[in-house]
Order: structure tokens, then C-alpha cells, then sequence
């Protein structure tokens, strides 16, 4: 395979930039533990969260904070299933005979019984997974 000198001396240049970019990052990333902890203190504090002066970590539990959030995705979610039941069950009472539209009105109830089932099933293994996090995690 023939190698064209321009090539060569792009690739060449390329490895070198590549390799300087690692040696610099290095020397950035290094710093203290108090500077890493006065740094979150600053940015959280700057956000308008409770942190903890000491250890730069927010006042609010792991669990709890991810706890909120869970239950309200779980709340938009079982809203969302609730309506297209309600959707579907009046597309079935309004069916007034017409086989098509009870089928339809059937397949968007179970849909959403499986759907709200699947978010039940996803909360409760988030729920176990954040709990079991919690327990690990020390701050």
C-alpha cells in the first residue's frame, strides 16, 4: 500500500496534537479535595440549593430528592393512562353497534392497562434501585 507523504505528516501531526491534549489535561485536572468540595459548595449555593458547608453536599437526602421526582413522573403518567381509558371507554359506550370502533375502543383500554402497568413496574424497580443507592452512597 502506497502512503502519501501529505498523509503521513497530517496522521503525524494528528497523534502529536492527540498526545499533547493528554499531557495538558492531566496537569488541568489536577486539584485538591477542599478546592473540589468548595467548588460544589459555590455552584450549588449559586443555584439556590441548601448545601452543606462542609462537605459541599446538598442538605436534601439522595433518596428523597430522587423519590420526588419519581413519584411525579409516575403522576403524569398515570393521569396520561387514566384519560385514554376515559377515551376509551367513551369510544365504546358511543359505539352504538359498529364492531370496528368497539374494537378500537379495546385496544387503547388494554394498551393503557399494560401501559400503566409497565409504569407501575418501572417506579417500583427505580424505587429499589434508588433505595439500594442510597444505602451505598455516603456523602
Amino acid at each position: 500500500m502506497k502512503v502519501n507523504k501529505s498523509t503521513l505528516i497530517v496522521s503525524a501531526a494528528l497523534v502529536s496534537l492527540f498526545g499533547l491534549s493528554l499531557i495538558f489535561s492531566q496537569i488541568s485536572w489536577a486539584s485538591t479535595a477542599t478546592e473540589i468540595i468548595n467548588g460544589f459548595s459555590k455552584t450549588g449555593g449559586a443555584a439556590g440549593y441548601d448545601i452543606n458547608p462542609t462537605s459541599g453536599a446538598p442538605k436534601k437526602e439522595f433518596v428523597a430528592a430522587w423519590s420526588n421526582y419519581i413519584n411525579g413522573f409516575a403522576t403524569i403518567f398515570g393521569a396520561f393512562f387514566m384519560v385514554l381509558v376515559i377515551y376509551g371507554g367513551w369510544l365504546w359506550m358511543s359505539a352504538q353497534g359498529k364492531e370496528e370502533q368497539v374494537e378500537q375502543a379495546k385496544k387503547i383500554i388494554i394498551g393503557a392497562v399494560i401501559g400503566l402497568a409497565v409504569v407501575i413496574g418501572g417506579r417500583l424497580i427505580a424505587e429499589l434501585v434508588i433505595t439500594y443507592l442510597g444505602q451505598t452512597v455516603v456523602f
